[in-house]
């Protein structure tokens, strides 16, 4: 017999320890990562549980674009449902059966979309739901690609990447863990001058933003930078979860791209003891809001021996 809980702030720790214990025990679903921004979207996240225990999780929210479409969810990279190491296939169908029940008759909801975890971040398989989502009728409207390397093989950089860790070696390139909020929110300035001068856009997060996570978040929302002197030239947020370190933001000076300043980092990351115990670092997404791929982009990624990691989006009529 399944129940079905919506969740509410008190549930948030029995939310939080199931996460840490389910297959997936990635950093985006802990409410902390989660209710940040919660200002900002309807929650309409649900707990399934059989015999008063937690069998799975559903983080979602109501689209901020159609109030008939729920996501899961629209304010984090992926979603899907969070699953038990114990759980039959079968069960997990009924669990499946009664969201979409639910979400029809509480939201009067036409569409559910979910964005699966990509498996890099699985402790063990889940596809058990992409089988269902099929199974449902569900369809691929959208199909994201990201470039990740696995750190449990030789990595094989080309010769360009290596030329320019060469570079920064020789130019006296240190780099460093960044710990104090002067060091963040000199990364954000930085940041915010790249991404306006080379893609147009602004930083999904403020400044304030993330120096909030990286509080809540010490050892997992962390931030490396390259110094060449005083001058802070390149840097990468990266967010730690049990398999992969994900690079969540990357910035470099034009001076930074001269010396390869930010090549220099992402080796110290794949070399290093910073995220030893991840086998992957993933890079993100190398795709446009188009889901056209941005070439130079997925080029450089691929340099550091980045393979192609697909981030999918189901969507399912009800």
């Amino acid at each position: 017999m399944i129940e079905l809980v919506p969740y509410s702030v008190v549930k948030k720790d029995e939310w939080d320890n199931f996460v840490s214990v389910s297959r997936t025990p990635t950093l985006l679903h802990y409410r902390d990562y989660m209710d940040y921004h919660s200002n900002r979207f309807q929650d309409a996240s649900l707990i399934f549980k059989s015999r008063d225990k937690i069998m799975a999780l559903l983080p979602a929210c109501i689209s901020r674009n159609n109030p008939n479409v729920i996501v899961s969810h629209e304010g984090l990279t992926y979603g899907g449902f969070i699953l038990a190491d114990k759980l039959h296939t079968s069960f997990l169908e009924e669990i499946f059966k009664s969201a979409l029940n639910y979400y029809k008759e509480t939201f009067k909801a036409l569409q559910i979309t979910i964005k699966p975890i990509p498996y890099i971040y699985m402790e063990k398989p889940c596809d058990e739901q992409l089988y269902l989502l099929h199974r449902f009728g569900a369809t691929i409207t959208g199909r994201n690609l990201s470039q990740a390397i696995n750190l449990t093989k030789p990595v094989k950089m080309n010769t360009l990447r290596q030329r320019c860790i060469k570079k920064a070696v020789q130019n006296g390139i240190q780099v460093k863990e960044a710990l104090n909020h002067n060091e963040w929110n000199d990364f954000h300035a930085l940041l915010t001058l790249t991404l306006k001068t080379r893609h147009s856009v602004t930083p999904t997060h403020s400044a304030d933003e993330l120096w909030l996570l990286h509080t809540r978040f010490p050892k997992q929302i962390r931030l490396f930078v390259s110094y060449k002197h005083e001058t802070m030239l390149a840097a990468c947020v990266v967010y730690v979860s049990k398999n992969v370190a994900h690079t969540q933001y990357l910035a470099s000076s034009v001076e930074g791209r001269k010396y390869g300043a930010l090549d220099i980092i992402i080796n110290s990351l794949i070399s290093s003891k910073w995220i030893e115990e991840c086998k992957y670092l993933d890079f993100g997404i190398s795709t446009e809001y188009d889901g056209s791929l941005n070439y130079g982009l997925a080029l450089q990624k691929e340099g550091f021996d980045g393979h192609g990691v697909c981030y999918d989006i189901y969507s399912l009529k009800l």
